[in-house]
């Protein structure tokens, strides 16, 4: 039998988003007098959301400037508010709105220490990016609907008119506004020379302000426009903690000889790479009335030119070093000395270790993209076991491949991608594969088997083919407490998966989750967990791979003891991943993606669940494989079990080629089980079972019996008798399957 408890890995990779961040001021809103006359920037009172910052802070965060541009609806038009809002009549023509402490009141178009009236960009730290002579004040108009506004800032770096900015500078060109935002035209560019600069801009989106809030306080709120990215990775391997993990900076398939170092590292398909400077251009998705139900409407949205001219990339982001880390789980420092030193991969979801600085809580800076290109993590590591032995694997190139609807990274908003290590490992545990002789990719459970032979030593080698390098599969689930669970039905959100095929050059992201494979089973499978078996994405596997039995409800009882009973509730039919990190739809096609609902009428209970991605190319064999079962003798035998008696072995079977070499027999045949003979020192003859599980040719001298001659145990009263073996059956297949364990929680 082939044992593939190996199939290559399934790689975790969790992304989850916070909530972006935002600037806003403190100054109460104007008295009532000066309601009707000038308007003036400030900002009200606001309820602190995550991440707010106000007054002075505020300003000094913005650098004490800011450029505005506003609008109102064009009384000459037929509707005083146009379809094609925001709206058309020029007000506020990319003016410099200054900051200066205590200046509230002292004149009648400041409120809330904000002046725009008389402030002179200087053309050297503020660009002059207004067409008009000098900035006057500007009062309601109280016979227009409606006032649109869209403000930015380079925060405490300079802005400049070049397209070329050096360090400290940020390039800007003037704000376009009215119809000109419509069909996603370009507001604004901002040039960026490097990750600080990025950190410096900030934008708005578009702010509508309608007659019943004339006179107050134009309310804007800045939100940075780069984007932040963490990585994490964590640990479940049965009997092992992972320490030492080293990355790759480049994706090579099978050459483990690459650059490779501490520092985390996530690797772009991009054909470019990942930006590191160049032109950011922000736009509106969607404005307009007629656009008012959308999500993103007057919300501001950025793009890198991709390949953009004097643009530079790099092809990977680097994280930092591990930061982390945990202490020993049992016994890990027998012989390795490391004590109560945190030297290993957090072992749980809540305690994923990050790369990078905690100071930072994780993050980098990254400038925006809205191409967005799948992201490998290519990985070497040591499984140290838990035992105290100081035994110590090495494993090479293990990788997974984030898929690229997760890789979108929008302004001011927060992504975390966590990355499981199991016992489904895609790695090498040789630190090269030769392309003549290739060693099998993944972790392959050591297991014994004896042989008693006439000869000194018939060997009992194992030897085991793998063809199959798995998937690595992404879930996602909007606002899940990592930290405390992996997926939560609190959350009322729904659970996704996708399946790359980290296989392929480049890495490919599979579309048939909706299919069938041949024999009529789903491609998408979903089990709920139970049973005595550990649970892992290993011992999921074996219990698809080696079945004791299949009940009518479709329930699989495994070999090992676990039972997979199927839950028919996945949607793998679903055209979008509802609620990105922006809160809107993620676009994919059919079968790029399958739902596990958390939500509605068939929505899943707490539980531990499994995804099943089968790929199996063909229909599957099913095999028949005894096993032998301990009795003792006078006892019942169960009903159906099967048996042979010890002294009919040698009459009615058929013995193996026997060349006297070790390992020359006969090809394994699926039909048979084995026995050894030996013979001894007072003439009797004793057969023993030997396993061929794994092994493709026999030990010369082995006795074979057909499976078909084994007598049925019949009764319920029958005794188990000496010299006699007793077997039970389970089926084995030979199907494709990738593997996720999924843990649902109230």
């Amino acid at each position: 039998m082939k044992k593939k408890l190996f199939f290559a890995a399934v790689a975790l990779v969790a992304l989850a988003s916070c909530s972006s961040d935002e600037i806003i001021g403190d100054s109460p809103s104007p008295t009532p007098e000066k309601a009707s006359n000038a308007i003036n920037f400030g900002f009200e009172m606001q309820k602190m959301t995550r991440g707010s910052i106000y007054g002075k802070a505020a300003a000094d965060i913005l650098g004490n400037n800011f450029y505005v541009t506003g609008t109102k609806a064009d009384n000459n038009l037929a509707t005083p508010v146009p379809t094609n809002s925001p709206t058309t009549a020029l007000v506020f023509d990319n003016y410099l709105v200054h900051y200066g402490i205590n200046t509230a009141g002292t004149t009648e178009s400041n409120t809330a220490n904000w002046e725009y009236v008389g402030v002179t960009p200087d053309g050297t730290n503020y660009v002059k990016l207004s067409s008009i002579a000098a900035q006057s004040i500007k009062y309601w108009d109280y016979s227009t609907a409606q006032y649109d506004f869209l403000a930015f800032s380079t925060g405490t770096h300079k802005a400049v008119s070049s397209t070329t900015p050096s360090a400290g500078e940020i390039g800007v060109t003037a704000s376009k506004y009215g119809g000109d935002l419509a069909s996603n035209g370009v507001a604004y560019t901002f040039s960026i020379p490097d990750n600080d600069a990025i950190q410096q801009a900030y934008i708005t989106d578009i702010t509508t302000v309608s007659k019943a809030n004339y006179g107050k306080e134009v309310t804007l709120k800045f939100k940075n426009l780069g984007s932040k990215v963490r990585i994490a990775l964590y640990e479940t391997v049965p009997g092992y903690s992972v320490k030492d993990v080293v990355f790759y900076s480049v994706d090579g398939t099978n050459d483990f000889t690459g650059s490779k170092s501490a520092t985390a590292k996530l690797i772009s398909a991009n054909t470019n790479g990942i930006p590191t400077n160049g032109s950011i251009k922000v736009y509106f998705p969607h404005v307009g009335t007629s656009n008012a139900g959308e999500q993103d409407y007057n919300i501001a949205a950025a793009t890198v030119d991709s390949p953009e001219s004097g643009a530079t990339y790099d092809k990977f982001k680097d994280f930092g070093s591990l930061d982390n880390l945990v202490v020993k789980e049992t016994a890990e420092d027998a012989t390795t000395g490391e004590g109560a030193t945190a030297y290993y991969l957090g072992r749980t979801l809540p305690t994923a270790t990050f790369a990078g600085s905690s100071a930072a809580s994780w993050y980098k800076t990254v400038f925006p993209v809205s191409t967005s290109s799948p992201l490998t993590l290519r990985v070497d590591y040591k499984l140290v076991s838990t035992d105290g032995s100081g035994e110590i694997i090495n494993v090479y190139g293990a990788k997974a491949v984030v898929p690229a609807t997760y890789t979108k990274w929008l302004p001011n908003y927060a992504y975390t991608y966590i990355f499981k290590i199991s016992d489904n490992t895609n790695g090498w545990t040789v630190p090269e594969v030769s392309t003549t002789d290739p060693e099998p990719a993944g972790l392959f459970p050591i297991t014994f088997d004896a042989v008693v032979a006439e000869a000194t030593d018939a060997t009992a080698g194992q030897t085991t083919i793998t063809t199959v390098a798995a998937p690595t599969i992404t879930t996602y689930q909007q606002n899940h407490a990592y930290t405390t669970n992996e997926y939560s039905i609190a959350t009322g959100k729904d659970v996704y998966v996708q399946v790359m095929d980290n296989s392929a050059t480049p890495a490919s992201l599979k579309e048939d989750l909706n299919g069938t494979v041949t024999g009529g089973t789903n491609k998408s499978l979903l089990y709920a967990i139970t049973g005595t078996a550990p649970i892992s994405e290993a011992t999921v596997m074996d219990a698809l791979e080696n079945q004791s039995s299949v009940a009518a409800s479709g329930a699989i009882t495994g070999r090992n003891g676990m039972i997979l009973t199927p839950n028919d509730n996945i949607d793998a039919t679903v055209n979008e991943i509802k609620n990105g990190v922006d809160n809107n739809p993620i676009s994919i096609t059919a079968g790029q993606a399958a739902m596990i609902p958390l939500t509605g009428a068939n929505a899943l209970t707490a539980g531990t669940y499994a995804y099943v991605y089968d790929y199996s190319t063909a229909a599957k064999t099913p095999v028949t494989e005894y096993q032998p079962i301990t009795v003792t003798v006078g006892t019942t035998v169960v009903d159906g079990k099967y048996y042979i008696e010890e002294s009919t072995i040698g009459l009615t079977t058929t013995k193996t080629a026997d060349s006297g070499e070790p390992g020359s027999g006969e090809a394994v045949d699926n039909t048979y089980i084995y026995f050894s003979k030996t013979t001894n020192g007072t003439g009797t003859t004793t057969y023993s079972y030997v396993s061929v599980a794994g092994k493709t040719t026999l030990p010369a001298g082995l006795i074979k019996v057909l499976k078909s001659s084994l007598t049925t145990v019949t009764g319920t009263d029958v005794k188990a008798a000496a010299g006699t073996f007793y077997f039970d059956t389970y089926i084995t297949n030979d199907g494709k399957y990738a593997v996720k364990v999924i843990k649902i929680v109230a």
